[in-house]
């Protein structure tokens, strides 16, 4: 560190400088010593922001994938002569943006036998895709994110 000792300030006193010229060089290397410490926080803290950021994007997709699984199980329970491309095409309208992509697989309906007794449950699982959306890979400094989400929803049909 350059910092200014007491005999180091006594001597450019001595040796004609001003005590204002030797604040000022003062002030001058805290700066220096500040911009220094910036640029070694700077990366780890956008790490952290960009660490955050897929957290955030993994849970959208992840509470959209789920919407879609309830919707859909609502769907089929309130129509219970619709097969599993009706149902699929009614997930596909009413997903998400952030989930209606190709990454948005065909769902799985069962039972399959149409038309569904009213009382009898059925389960709708919806599956998505996570690899195009995670921008810093599976694995980033030791935390692990899903490449895949998946969501099984029951209802009973009406």
């Amino acid at each position: 560190m350059n910092v200014l000792s007491p005999g180091s300030y006594r001597n450019n006193v001595e040796a004609g400088q001003s005590s204002c010229s030797a604040a000022a060089h003062l002030i001058e290397n805290r700066r220096g010593q500040a911009l220094v410490e910036f640029d070694f926080i700077l990366p780890i803290f956008l790490f952290l922001l960009l660490g955050v950021i897929q957290m955030i994007i993994v849970g959208g997709a992840a509470l959209a994938v789920n919407q879609a699984a309830i919707s859909s199980a609502r769907y089929a329970s309130l129509n219970p002569n619709s097969d599993e491309a009706t149902v699929n095409t009614y997930m596909k309208g009413t997903a998400s943006p952030l989930i209606n992509d190709t990454n948005l697989h065909s769902l799985v309906l069962s039972p399959i036998t149409k038309p569904r007794q009213t009382g009898t449950s059925l389960s709708v699982k919806v599956t998505y895709d996570l690899k195009g959306k995670l921008f810093l890979g599976a694995s980033f400094f030791g935390v692990s994110f899903p490449t895949q989400v998946s969501v099984t929803h029951t209802m009973t049909s009406e």
